[in-house]
């Protein structure tokens, strides 16, 4: 019978990152880093600034797998019925990003885009604010009021910036960023983000000038074919009020939701493995305990496990095909 087991976190190295990551003792000693993958399974050629792109086992029987070697060995008892990727890789990329500084304007590839070009992958996200300084905000799409020929002509670089639409950053918050979208995380904002397993970025606009870093090479040719202007699909949450349970995001990749409360907590009845990853307080996961920024992989065979909870909890998982 397995039980819910952790994977070891990827460190990526960003000129933007923050300290948040090191004060909840991922990298103890360290400074600045930019993003914890807590669930990764990435092939090496479509993260090559990674070097190891893989969540691999802490510990037990599989102590040092990774977490898509577990999934292929284990199938449905891991993963019930949902299948792995088309890369036979781990289904989903959950990431911990702390950015100190603005992130690169950006955008990525959609379905229509990949289809043309291959070697890119579809890349859709989502964040839930772990914690944001006073002021700090994001940038989500453009503006309504900016008119979209406007818009395309300035794609190019710092232009783009004035038609950027800013939401203030808050806690507890949860914004939906389908492929295509315009976005950008602001500077003194962590996030948990859920996506697609794609590295596949386009940048429009890296804030070199502002911030002093080196240049990085923009995108905007590929950003301009497929960039989608006011996206239907992108939608922002609310903090939740009171404790309760609420869906966050429910797509053809993933779906996400989040539970507050204190005391035991029930798992969806969807089937599949679970991803696990507290945000706030304190949890227990069978035999692991978790604190803010633990994730944790429930298979599908230990769907009974009790999970009691004093804090916020983020359970997501892929829909069965």
């Amino acid at each position: 019978m397995l039980e819910p087991f952790e994977v070891a976190p990827v460190l990526v190295e960003k000129p933007w990152g923050g300290t948040r990551l090191s004060e909840m003792d991922k990298y103890p000693g360290r400074a600045y880093f930019g993003e914890s993958w807590e669930i990764a399974d990435l092939a090496p050629e479509t993260a090559p600034q990674v070097e190891d792109p893989v969540s691999r086992v802490i510990d037990g029987r599989w102590r040092g797998w990774s977490l898509g070697g577990v999934a292929s060995k284990l199938g449905e008892q891991l993963m019930g019925p949902v299948p792995l990727g088309p890369d036979g890789r781990f289904p989903l990329l959950v990431k911990l990003i702390d950015a100190r500084e603005h992130l690169s304007v950006q955008v990525h590839p959609t379905e229509d885009y990949t289809a043309k070009h291959p070697g890119t992958h579809l890349k859709t996200e989502s964040w839930y604010v772990v914690d944001a300084d006073p002021g700090a905000t994001l940038f989500l799409d453009v503006e309504a009021s900016s008119p979209r020929e406007r818009v395309m002509a300035d794609l190019d670089g710092v232009t783009i910036v004035p038609h950027l639409r800013t939401v203030p950053a808050r806690a507890g918050a949860f914004h939906h960023v389908p492929a295509g979208m315009i976005h950008a995380l602001g500077a003194g904002v962590m996030v948990a983000e859920v996506q697609t397993p794609s590295d596949t970025t386009f940048r429009l606009y890296d804030w070199a000038t502002e911030y002093d870093r080196d240049p990085r090479e923009l995108h905007t040719d590929q950003a301009r074919e497929t960039v989608v202007l006011r996206h239907p699909d992108a939608f922002d949450l609310a903090p939740m009020k009171g404790g309760a349970r609420r869906q966050l995001a429910r797509n053809p990749h993933y779906w996400i939701d989040e539970h507050r409360t204190e005391g035991p907590v029930a798992l969806g009845d969807a089937p599949g493995f679970r991803i696990l990853m507290c945000v706030a307080g304190t949890a227990q996961a069978g035999p692991v305990s978790m604190r803010q920024g633990s994730t944790v992989v429930v298979p599908a065979c230990a769907f009974d496990t009790e999970i009691r909870l004093d804090g916020t909890l983020m359970e997501i998982g892929v829909p069965a095909r």
